[in-house]
């Protein structure tokens, strides 16, 4: 029930992801968030404290802060499951705006980069559970060329990506 009443006050949602940008976009609105994937983290006597994301985290420095970019590894997509996870959640609430009811949206994630061959089911995964993490009541992951917010529709997405 509670859900429902989330799903009214949240928009449908496309989370493009790449090592240098997350780009959080509403369908049927111009309402979007860029920023660069940067998280700075805080060690306290209370434990860690994040500080800042994005650019502002960028400009941050001291010895007990810590910066880091969660989608930033070698060999996987994701380096930090929890400091990505917080950026989204960052992204979908500052969308959103509402600090009363927290918004519950349909999320199609696609990844841009690393997905030579596909992905893995532990990478579909890990994406899945970012966005469930961050928010979203139902997730699709996408792959394949940009998707145009005002041509297309999270519902045509979703029949797409079923069909494959």
């Amino acid at each position: 029930m509670f859900t429902f009443l989330r799903s009214l006050f949240s928009n449908d949602l496309l989370i493009e992801l790449s090592e240098n940008k997350v780009s959080i976009k509403a369908f049927t609105s111009d309402i979007s968030f860029e920023e660069e994937p940067y998280i700075a983290i805080e060690n306290t006597k209370k434990g860690e404290v994040i500080k800042a994301i994005g650019k502002n985290a960028k400009s941050l420095s001291a010895p007990n802060i810590r910066i880091l970019n969660p989608f930033k590894h070698n060999r996987s997509f994701v380096a930090d499951f929890m400091c990505a996870e917080k950026i989204l959640q960052h992204g979908i609430y500052t969308m959103h705006n509402n600090p009363i009811i927290r918004p519950s949206p349909r999320v199609i994630v696609h990844q841009l980069e690393k997905t030579d061959g596909g992905l893995t089911d532990i990478e579909e995964r890990v994406l899945r559970e970012l966005a469930m993490g961050a928010g979203a009541r139902e997730v699709v992951i996408y792959l394949g060329c940009k998707i145009n917010i005002n041509v297309e529709n999270f519902d045509a997405v979703k029949s797409r990506v079923s069909a494959t």
